[in-house]
C-alpha cells in the first residue's frame, strides 16, 4: 500500500568537500534529516574544519569561508556523531555514491570498518523514473517538482530539498508502477528494483 511506502524511515545525507577528488579533497560541511512518515523528523548539521583553506571556487558554489569555519571540529570528532545519527536507517541522496566515497574513507581511517549502509540515489532514480527530463541536477528536480530552496550547496538545505524530492519520486514510483505491500525502502536501495 501506499501508506507502506511513505511510513518508511530513512535518513537523507548531503556532503560540501574541497573537491571531487575523495584522495585529496576533505569534507567541510555535513548535512542529514531523518524523515518518518514522509515527514522530516530530526536534522544533523555540521561546519568541519578540513585543515587547509577553501579553494577559491569551493568558496563561491557553497558560500562556506574560511573564517566561517574557524573553531568547526575536524571530522574525526563528528563522524561518530554523524554515524549514531544515521542508525540502521537507509541512506538517501543525490549522486550519494560521492558521499559514500567520503564516508568510507573517513570510516576506514578513524574507525577502522568499511562503511556499509544500503543507499538510494535520488540522480539514478529520477533518471528511470523522468527518462524524459532534459537535466537531473538537484535544482532542476526541485524546480520541476516545485520544492521551494532558498541556496543550494550548503549540507543541511541540500539535504532538505533532497528530501521533498525524493518523497515526489516515490509518489511517482507509487503512481507509475502501483507498487504493492511487498515495496520497502531497504528493497528498493538493496536491488535498486522496483
Amino acid at each position: 500500500m501506499k501508506e507502506h511506502l511513505l511510513d518508511s524511515s530513512f535518513v537523507v545525507i548531503d556532503l560540501e568537500t574541497t573537491g571531487f577528488d575523495v584522495r585529496h579533497a576533505e569534507v567541510i560541511d555535513v548535512g542529514a534529516v531523518r524523515v518518518e512518515g514522509g515527514m522530516v523528523t530530526e536534522t544533523f548539521s555540521s561546519l568541519i574544519d578540513p585543515g587547509f583553506f577553501i579553494p577559491e571556487r569551493i568558496k563561491e558554489l557553497t558560500g562556506i569561508t574560511n573564517a566561517m569555519i574557524v573553531g568547526s571540529p575536524k571530522i574525526r570528532e563528528v563522524l561518530p556523531e554523524f554515524m549514531e545519527f544515521v542508525g540502521e536507517d537507509v541512506i538517501v541522496g543525490h549522486h550519494v555514491a560521492q558521499d559514500i566515497k567520503f564516508i568510507d574513507k573517513y570510516t576506514r581511517l578513524y574507525m577502522r570498518e568499511k562503511f556499509r549502509k544500503p543507499y538510494i540515489c535520488t540522480l539514478e532514480l529520477s533518471r528511470k523514473l523522468l527518462p524524459n527530463l532534459p537535466k537531473h541536477s538537484l535544482k532542476d528536480l526541485a524546480d520541476y517538482f516545485g520544492v521551494d530552496y532558498s541556496r543550494l550547496h550548503r549540507a543541511l538545505d541540500d539535504a532538505l530539498i533532497t528530501a521533498q524530492v525524493f518523497l515526489e519520486l516515490l509518489n511517482l514510483l507509487w503512481s507509475n508502477y502501483g507498487i504493492g505491500d511487498y515495496f520497502s525502502i531497504k528493497r528498493l536501495a538493496k536491488t535498486g528494483r522496483f
